[in-house]
């Protein structure tokens, strides 16, 4: 029994130690990419910078939903695959610790990051999705969402209002030289505004607010010379909010309960998927463990390539069931559900029998009977 517990703390350690550092450098390849992808709509304007952080967080757990999965099985494949080409597999059945043994250690590595997968799956990531939505509906309603920048025009108001600030001080509150062109359905009320300086301030009800000092309106109606010039020393104008329609939520941010009593096709093939996810992990830790067996000559790399496609494959098949199943082309039941039971009868199955005892006496006692 002690050396039992010396061998399953040995392997436990060692596949989750692996785990853990290939989930931290898929993590960053992916967040590197959505980082530079965010950073580029920030830039256009499309998004606040201070919201690029927030949205970045966000982001993670919606990353763990496929990384949860893949990161276990090379793990595996990368684990178990040096220990057998370091021989180390070959001294641990000498002394009585065989595949079943193995996959039993595998397995509780693999219920422990389904738990995971459940919680991100079934929790955090709907959340996620549906507090980056409400983010950036708050940034669409928000006039000052997207800052001002020295030397650049900004459409504002749907178009109404053209600015543009020479100078911009202070994290954008302290503006110099200012240009205002207000646009109106009646030529009359269209007017241009130039001041010296301004500031924008927020009051104690959040209310944002433009002071304009020293400055000039001109009114008029084009294309006459007729103009009414006002001089003002300062001008105060309250900001409006937005008034947007709430984006649509997305089927990724709806809660799961909700997804759970839908009959709706898309609800339905989210929430199918939503169980899949978590479901493909101890099915693909049935397959990797044997897959993850070879030989010293071979090394310890000798079936990641036909593994990983072995992966990729079931993923692709996965979401394209989701694709039909959202069509309406994939009947509900069995729905997603067919191809996890697929590659556990022929695939899961099958490898594991063939390191059974039972299966070892049947090929015995074949050949024999061939002889």
């Amino acid at each position: 029994p002690e050396a039992c517990v010396i061998v399953f703390r040995y392997i436990f350690k060692e596949t989750l130690k692996t785990q853990l550092s290939i989930l931290l450098i898929l993590l960053l390849i992916f967040t590197s990419q959505q980082f530079i992808r965010t950073l580029s709509k920030a830039a256009d304007g499309s998004i606040p910078v201070s919201l690029i952080g927030q949205l970045m967080l966000l982001n993670i757990p919606y990353m763990g939903l496929l990384l949860l999965p893949i990161s276990l099985f090379i793990a595996i494949l990368f684990a178990h695959g040096r220990l057998y080409a370091d021989s180390e597999m070959t001294v641990l059945r000498a002394i009585g610790v065989g595949p079943g043994y193995i996959m039993k250690v595998s397995l509780v590595l693999a219920f422990l990051t389904t738990a995971v997968a459940v919680t991100n799956t079934m929790w955090l990531a709907p959340m996620a999705r549906e507090k980056q939505t409400q983010l950036l509906d708050e940034a669409k309603s928000d006039p000052l969402a997207v800052p001002l920048e020295s030397g650049r025009f900004l459409s504002l108001d749907d178009g109404k209002l053209v600015a543009y600030v020479e100078d911009v001080q202070k994290s954008g509150r302290s503006l110099q030289r200012i240009f205002l062109l207000q646009h109106s359905d009646k030529p009359e009320e269209a007017a241009i505004v130039v001041a010296s300086d301004g500031n924008l301030t927020t009051d104690e009800k959040g209310i944002p607010w433009v002071t304009l000092n020293n400055g000039k309106r001109y009114a008029g109606t084009p294309p006459t010379t007729e103009f009414s010039v006002a001089e003002f020393t300062q001008y105060k104008a309250q900001i409006q909010r937005k008034d947007i329609e709430p984006s649509s939520r997305k089927s990724g941010a709806i809660p799961s309960q909700q997804l759970y009593h839908s009959t709706d096709t898309k609800e339905i093939a989210e929430w199918q998927w939503r169980i899949a996810l978590p479901l493909s992990i101890p099915i693909l830790t049935l397959i990797a463990v044997p897959m993850a067996m070879v030989n010293p000559r071979q090394g310890r790399y000798a079936k990641l390539l036909p593994a990983v496609l072995l992966y990729l494959s079931y993923f692709l098949l996965l979401s394209a069931g989701e694709s039909a199943v959202e069509k309406g082309q994939l009947p509900a039941m069995p729905g997603l559900y067919l191809q996890p039971l697929l590659f556990t009868l022929f695939l899961a199955v099958p490898m594991n029998i063939a390191n059974t005892r039972l299966w070892q006496r049947i090929r015995l006692f074949w050949h024999k009977e061939k002889c």
